[in-house]
């Protein structure tokens, strides 16, 4: 390219010449203004094509740049401590098994409240309240204006129902702040000094990736009650029984009520402890995952001998000195005038 801009510099300077000699003829003068003007495009294509080509050789001398980052954090790597991340692993695994067993153990005590409670509500606000004559058998079904004042009253039991999983959810806190506990006692001392050795782009991930997992843990753990699933489904089970408004409403129908809600319950509690177990089995995987890959990494660069790396060294050397080459190029052209 510095050959084409050097060749229509010496056109240019040329005509130049000869458009400003007044012992050449007119007609030869106007044609070399004409020749000025036909290679100010070329001029013009030239430098667009090196400010599009600044940007590739940017792109090229960041890639290098990260190839010689990976180069020299090798040594670091090779060396560190096997013994310490084994041990790390072996602490992770054995958290990961911990909190599974205390969330489940959790979460199986606010189902089994919950589940408790809806049965015992169940019975006394609706069942013997609307379904029980006064002989003490059971009805079939009711209507009229029976039915009506049965429609109002469901959704206050339901309220109460709200309530009362609203508070195992908020007593379970403490059970979850003991999950949470554990997993805050792992030790990030040695995953830290590992991401620490590494190239600057695979820590950017890491760091970035270990901040978001952070903060994730935190608001889960610290607040249960906030971050809940939708109880649309609680909602929809009322919706269907009342919408029975024509006919009875017969024994049967209630009884789908009550297994509908209980299932409702069962999921929504499920989905809580489910969704913050998650996060922390997550954070754990992802640890024992980063250790597995740091130490794959740690077995290829220990087996590579000292002439492999000076072979390297040689590639990224040869690299850097055709892009200052090119580099130089394109600030010939960038800074030339026609």
């Amino acid at each position: 390219m510095n050959e084409f801009m050097q060749a229509f510099q010496n056109i240019a300077q040329s005509a130049a010449v000869v458009a400003a000699d007044d012992y050449k003829s007119l007609e030869i003068k106007e044609s070399a203004t004409t020749v000025i003007k036909s290679v100010q495009p070329g001029f013009d294509e030239l430098r667009e094509s090196a400010t599009r080509l600044e940007k590739v050789v940017q792109k090229c001398r960041n890639d290098i740049d990260h190839a010689e980052d990976v180069w020299t954090c090798k040594p670091g790597i090779a060396q560190a401590s096997k013994q310490e991340i084994w041990q790390q692993l072996g602490e992770l695994s054995g958290c990961h098994f911990r909190i599974s067993e205390l969330g489940n153990k959790c979460k199986s005590s606010a189902l089994e409240r919950a589940q408790e409670y809806w049965n015992e509500i169940f019975d006394t606000r609706v069942k013997q309240k609307w379904f029980i004559d006064a002989a003490q058998k059971p009805k079939k079904g009711i209507g009229w204006k029976e039915k009506d004042n049965f429609i109002k009253d469901i959704p206050i039991v339901m309220d109460l129902v709200y309530k009362e999983i609203d508070q195992i959810i908020k007593d379970s806190k403490d059970s979850l702040r003991q999950v949470y506990q554990d997993l805050s006692t792992i030790n990030l001392k040695v995953i830290t000094q590992c991401v620490r050795i590494l190239d600057g782009q695979t820590k950017a991930v890491w760091n970035h990736q270990m901040t978001l997992t952070v903060g994730q843990i935190e608001n889960k753990f610290e607040q249960p009650t906030v971050y809940l699933p939708d109880n649309t489904k609680l909602r929809s089970a009322l919706d269907n029984l009342s919408k029975y408004r024509l006919g009875d409403i017969f024994w049967e129908e209630v009884v789908n009520f009550k297994s509908q809600v209980l299932t409702a319950i069962d999921n929504f509690i499920n989905s809580i402890f489910d969704d913050r177990l998650k996060v922390g089995s997550q954070a754990l995987v992802q640890a024992m995952i980063f250790y597995d890959e740091f130490l794959e990494k740690q077995d290829r660069y220990q087996q590579e001998t000292p002439a492999q790396r000076q072979a390297e060294r040689a590639w990224i050397d040869s690299q850097w000195t055709e892009i200052q080459r090119l580099e130089k190029g394109i600030e010939v052209i960038l800074n030339s005038s026609p």
